[in-house]
C-alpha cells in the first residue's frame, strides 16, 4: 500500500468511495469540494500496488489543532488496515489532532482510541439524522 498526495485524476474514485461511505448522510463531499480540498488542504490517498485508491484522509492543517475532516475507505478495503495506515501517516506530520465521529460508529471510534484519541465532549444531535457526535482529540 502506498500513500500519495491526492490529485484531480483521483476525483472519480474519491467520489465513489465518498458515496459508499457517506451517501445520503448530508455530509458527502461534492466534486467541487474535492477539487478545492486537493488544492488547499492536506489530502492523501492510500493506493494498492496497481494504483487503485483504497481510501483517503483529509486534514484541515491550518487550524491551531489540525482537524481530520474526513476519512473514508472503500467497502472492499475495510478492515484491512487502510484506515490504520492513513492515520499512522498523518501522525508522522501532526502530533495533535482533533475530529468528530458519529457516536454509533464503533469501528471508527475503536480505531481512533487505538491511536490515543480521547472523547473531549459529546455533540448532541450533531448529524442530520439526529445522531450524536463525539468530539475527539489527540494531544
Amino acid at each position: 500500500m502506498n500513500i500519495k498526495k491526492a490529485n484531480s485524476k483521483d476525483i472519480n474514485a474519491l467520489l465513489d468511495i465518498e458515496n459508499e461511505a457517506f451517501g445520503g448522510s448530508g455530509f458527502e463531499l461534492s466534486r467541487a469540494s474535492f477539487y478545492y480540498h486537493i488544492r488547499k488542504n492536506f489530502f492523501y490517498v492510500a493506493k494498492d500496488d496497481s494504483g487503485q485508491i483504497l481510501g483517503y484522509i483529509l486534514v484541515f492543517a491550518y487550524l491551531k489543532i489540525p482537524r481530520i475532516y474526513s476519512i473514508a475507505i472503500s467497502k472492499n478495503a475495510r478492515q484491512k488496515g487502510v484506515g490504520t495506515t492513513l492515520i499512522n501517516f498523518v501522525l508522522t506530520k501532526f502530533s495533535h489532532l482533533r475530529l468528530e465521529v458519529r457516536k454509533d460508529n464503533k469501528n471508527s471510534i475503536a480505531l481512533y482510541e487505538k491511536f490515543g484519541f480521547v472523547v473531549e465532549k459529546i455533540l448532541p444531535s450533531y448529524y442530520p439524522d439526529g445522531c450524536d457526535g463525539l468530539f475527539m482529540i489527540k494531544k
